[in-house]
């Protein structure tokens, strides 16, 4: 973690979660886009790969709302900002964190050296 980190999730070392998370969604996408092309395909794909992204899709939203927490809390932050934000802006709310939306622990120095 560097010690100029400003944002809450970078500073409390969950940003990894973040990138899953990107990940699981950027296969889903995938899967989707492989469900498109094989409309023009005479192959039955179409159906496996809808199910398979929308599984991808869901499974990587729930597990990064499970997973992603404020380590003194304990709070959900995911779930904490899809119910309190409007959906437009919760996940760049989210990304832009200062302090814990639940207990509201301001990002200081101490935290970071803490971690």
């Amino acid at each position: 973690m560097s010690a100029g980190a400003s944002n809450w999730i970078i500073a409390t070392g969950q940003v990894w979660k973040l990138y899953v998370a990107v990940a699981g969604f950027a296969g889903s996408l995938v899967c989707f886009t492989v469900a498109f092309f094989s409309l023009g395909a005479s192959g039955g794909q179409f159906l496996g790969m809808i199910a398979c992204g929308t599984f991808l899709a869901v499974a990587t939203f729930v597990w990064l709302t499970a997973v992603l927490r404020c380590p003194h809390c304990l709070a959900k932050l995911v779930w904490k900002m899809v119910s309190s934000r409007p959906h437009t802006s919760w996940l760049i709310d989210l990304a832009a964190l200062d302090r814990c939306p639940a207990c509201g622990r301001l990002l200081d120095r101490a935290d970071r050296l803490e971690e």
